[in-house]
């Protein structure tokens, strides 16, 4: 294989821009031409009243990350929870230490059953679960099966953007495109702008699921929820040909 596996092949980011240089550095160090089409921007709540409410009632037993963006919206009030925090992947809990609390848990990948396996006992447990208020409600159900009493309150909104010209082109010429969350399928999908050609790249099941229901085809899901579990698969697949 190639020092440089993805030498000359366009690969797309569609993460807001300011989230996707870490990624798009790394995918250039592979030898990629990368470039950033947003397909969704993060926002405020126009009113946050239930989120700073719930997060600083005290009355959890874990409030649990599931997005950077989430521990974000959360901000100065992260240092003074008195529950427990678990973040569910290296991006958020780096996040969760910026604000100067360390993870009680982060699972070695983002899988609904490992996540639940290790807030254990859960029968009983209060959980704080601040997500997108688009977010799929999934993993919620998940910790009410094992006995978790859960909060589910919105953090933050995901709001889908329309390329510009250039930035259709951009993808409708790439040889893949990475996929990090289901709001950015549904937004690619409204596009129309995939070619048959390009490889679709989800950060992981749930995005290729929301991926597919959109109509898409995946051609290639990380097996760690990562950035770099997306190139890692990238690598894996030009360097089997």
């Amino acid at each position: 294989m190639s020092e440089r596996p993805l030498a000359g092949k366009r690969v797309v980011v569609t993460r807001p821009r300011e989230h996707a240089g870490p990624l798009v550095a790394e995918l250039e160090r592979q030898g990629a031409e990368a470039s950033v089409v947003p397909l969704i921007a993060v926002a405020p709540l126009e009113d946050d009243g239930d989120l700073r409410r719930l997060v600083e009632s005290g009355d959890h037993d874990w409030i649990v990350f599931t997005s950077a963006n989430a521990v974000r919206a959360v901000g100065g009030a992260l240092g003074r929870l008195s529950a427990r925090v678990a973040a569910v992947g290296p991006a958020t809990a780096s996040e969760v230490r910026g604000g100067g609390v360390e993870p009680a848990f982060v699972p070695d990948r983002f899988a609904a059953a490992e996540i639940a396996a290790g807030l254990e006992p859960l029968a009983g447990a209060r959980v704080l679960l601040p997500q997108s208020e688009i977010a799929e409600r999934s993993f919620a159900e998940g910790l009410r099966a094992r006995g978790a009493i859960v909060d589910v309150v919105d953090a933050y909104r995901t709001v889908g953007l329309e390329p510009n010209a250039p930035e259709l082109e951009r993808l409708q010429k790439a040889d893949a495109i990475l996929l990090a969350s289901g709001s950015a399928a549904r937004s690619l999908a409204a596009t129309g702008a995939r070619s048959e050609s390009t490889l679709v790249v989800c950060i992981g099941a749930s995005t290729a699921e929301a991926a597919r229901a959109a109509g898409l085809q995946v051609d290639l899901v990380a097996e760690d929820a990562t950035g770099q579990g997306m190139i890692r698969a990238l690598v894996a697949h030009y360097g089997k040909r």
